[in-house]
């Protein structure tokens, strides 16, 4: 790549500059576990040509992001929509402040829209592998709320706060992790649910698993007798929504929302998208 960028450039502390921001990007790349695939499958003088023809408007980084993202053979249609519509957005936005992003960020933008690959192949492995345990830790953390509002609509919240009242939790909460982990193995098709139709056709779906296990799940449950009572009052529920909803956030933020985010600009002003 050095002979190539000498080759094509009279001036060697932009090669050297642009030579940095590859093994800056190479460097991170490694420190994350993400795959150089897409980098190292391009033509060496290729690449070179196209890192010296840096663009200078925000239409111009948007159409270049936009022609790395359609030529990549690693992304699904799908996902290079999602790639696409992100940066646009993180675009319109630097557009309503009226900052051009040659201004506020000197990555090259093939390094952006790699980084921008990396992470959605990132955030696609974390779902097939993980997505079941993902929906399971949500689906706590909804049992423990459908708890809070029966205690909040049978008023019980408010009149005896302290109060026990007996609940076979197992029982309770086992229907709701099973319909969670078919909820996160779904997913992994969730943009073929992008119209209001599909959704709908797919919620009802889950709440036909839902009440699937219900009916399978419990006379099992009662048969074996396999139970977990508790004696439960409206504040323990409330403290268990905090724990599992806690639980909830942390996991999305972690696994879900750091794995597809990423940043452009400086400190004069940085955007995630």
């Amino acid at each position: 790549m050095r002979t190539h960028l000498s080759e094509l450039l009279d001036d060697n502390s932009t090669a050297e500059r642009l030579l940095n921001s590859l093994a800056g990007y190479i460097q991170q790349a490694e420190r994350s576990g993400q795959s150089l695939d897409g980098l190292t499958s391009q033509d060496p003088r290729a690449y070179a040509m196209f890192l010296i023809e840096k663009p200078k408007t925000n239409d111009e980084y948007r159409r270049r992001y936009r022609s790395i993202i359609e030529q990549s053979g690693e992304l699904k249609m799908h996902e290079k929509v999602q790639a696409n519509r992100e940066f646009d957005w993180a675009v319109e936005r630097l557009n309503e402040t009226q900052l051009e992003l040659q201004d506020i960020e000197k990555r090259d933008v093939s390094f952006l829209a790699y980084t921008k690959i990396e992470a959605i192949k990132s955030s696609r492995r974390i779902w097939n592998q993980f997505g079941w345990l993902l929906g399971m830790v949500l689906a706590f953390a909804y049992a423990n709320l459908l708890l809070v509002m029966d205690d909040l609509f049978s008023l019980r919240l408010f009149r005896a706060p302290m109060a026990s009242y007996p609940l076979d939790y197992f029982a309770f909460v086992l229907p709701v992790l099973l319909t969670g982990a078919v909820f996160g193995l779904l997913t992994r098709f969730r943009h073929h649910f992008q119209t209001i139709g599909r959704r709908i056709l797919f919620a009802l779906l889950i709440i036909l698993v839902y009440v699937g296990f219900v009916i399978l799940i419990q006379p099992l449950l009662f048969t074996l007798g396999w139970s977990f009572l508790i004696q439960l009052t409206p504040i323990y529920a409330l403290v268990l929504l905090a724990i599992s909803g806690f639980m909830a956030l942390w996991t999305l933020a972690e696994f879900v929302w750091k794995s597809t985010r990423c940043h452009l600009g400086n400190d004069t002003m940085t955007i995630y998208y």
